[in-house]
């Protein structure tokens, strides 16, 4: 009999090794995926820093333009005299840096004054930074600028003041107190302080005889306290008063500080230009 043909064995594959390749195929495909999406997220953040720059360069640009459109603008713009025509004009009989006597002074304020009313002429004196302390009271010899109004205060009718400054009827521009009221007074200091009228030995204020103090001061008797930087600034007169008079109160002011201490000097009007006035 003929020999039957062998029919071909199929190679027997194990079942685990299928399952390692499709797993292995698996896994590979997950990189792949996984590298994509990572080189997607690298060109997404990529893309939105060039934006940034892009918008951040355009920001720069834009403010600048906005800078020099700003300048140009400042350019144009008609810079508005700080004084009036009426100031501008009297400034042209004063000669810039330049140093005048006290009667030549008196004279260029009255001619400069500007004002409709009755113009006070003011004295202010730039003293050193060495001087602390800065403070006194003294009288004006061509008599007082302005009436003021002095109210006297002693045991008599401390209640009653006391009273009237709770109620808030301050009527008076000084007040002169005997010593013996001083501590009962000390509760309306937060009241007066602010205002200037706590009575203050120093200011001389404060006086045994309150009735002679309060003439003084009527008769033109004068506070002067320097300021932070240590100027005195002091009302000497009215402008229609005379010369001489005006004089005689300039020079009372003048000689409450030693002449070396004295930086600078200047007389003015209301609303008026300065003055330089010699120190000498």
């Amino acid at each position: 009999m003929p020999e039957e043909k062998k029919k071909p064995v199929a190679k027997k594959v194990k079942k685990e090794q299928v399952v390692e390749e499709a797993v292995s195929d698996k896994e590979v495909d997950e990189k792949e995926l996984l590298h994509e999406a990572e080189e997607r997220e690298k060109e997404r953040k990529e893309a939105e820093e060039r934006e940034k720059e892009q918008a951040k360069e355009a920001a720069k640009e834009s403010k600048s333009k906005e800078r020099t459109v700003k300048k140009l603008s400042r350019a144009n713009v008609r810079v508005k005299p700080k004084h009036g025509k009426k100031y501008r004009e009297v400034m042209k009989k004063i000669e810039i840096g330049k140093e005048y006597s006290i009667p030549e002074a008196i004279k260029l304020a009255k001619e400069t004054s500007i004002t409709k009313f009755e113009a006070t002429i003011e004295l202010h004196i730039k003293l050193s930074k060495k001087l602390e302390n800065i403070r006194g009271t003294f009288t004006l010899p061509g008599g007082a600028v302005k009436e003021k109004k002095v109210l006297t205060v002693d045991d008599k009718n401390i209640e009653e003041v006391i009273a009237k400054v709770k109620s808030g009827k301050i009527d008076f521009d000084i007040m002169v107190a005997h010593p013996s009221v001083m501590p009962r007074l000390a509760s309306m200091a937060k009241t007066l302080g602010p205002k200037g009228l706590m009575p203050n030995p120093k200011a001389g204020t404060v006086s045994e005889d309150v009735k002679s103090a309060a003439e003084e001061f009527k008769g033109g008797r004068i506070e002067y306290k320097a300021d932070k930087s240590n100027n005195i600034h002091i009302a000497v007169a009215k402008a229609k008063l005379a010369d001489d008079k005006i004089q005689a109160n300039i020079d009372a002011a003048i000689s409450q500080f030693p002449a070396n201490k004295i930086e600078s000097i200047h007389l003015t009007t209301s609303m008026g230009p300065s003055i330089r006035v010699s120190v000498k």
